[in-house]
């Protein structure tokens, strides 16, 4: 099992409201109906107040880690992550467990 854990960090002037964060978040909730590989799924905005916070975090399971490079390929994904362009910054990691 691979877990994926994805910080996103809103860049200036985009806040949870902001248009292109709310596409984001509507894309994510989507994905594991679209994306059969996937066989955990949590996501959502941070509820804790802090200037060193994520302000939207993901944690994903997959089986593999081919499964989760098919996932980074997957159009739907690709999809959901452009939404962001030029309106976040990421961080993540993967973990087998």
């Amino acid at each position: 099992m691979i877990t994926h854990v994805v910080l996103f960090k809103l860049l200036p002037g985009f806040t949870a409201d902001s248009a292109p964060v709310q596409a984001f978040h509507a894309a994510m909730l989507e994905l594991p109906g679209k994306i059969p590989l996937i066989k955990s799924w949590s996501c959502g905005f941070n509820t804790v107040p802090d200037a060193q916070a994520a302000h939207y975090v993901l944690v994903a399971g997959f089986e593999s880690q081919a499964d989760l490079f098919a996932y980074f390929e997957h159009p739907a994904h690709v999809a959901a992550v452009c939404c962001l362009d030029g309106a976040a910054e990421l961080l993540f990691g993967d973990i087998a467990a």
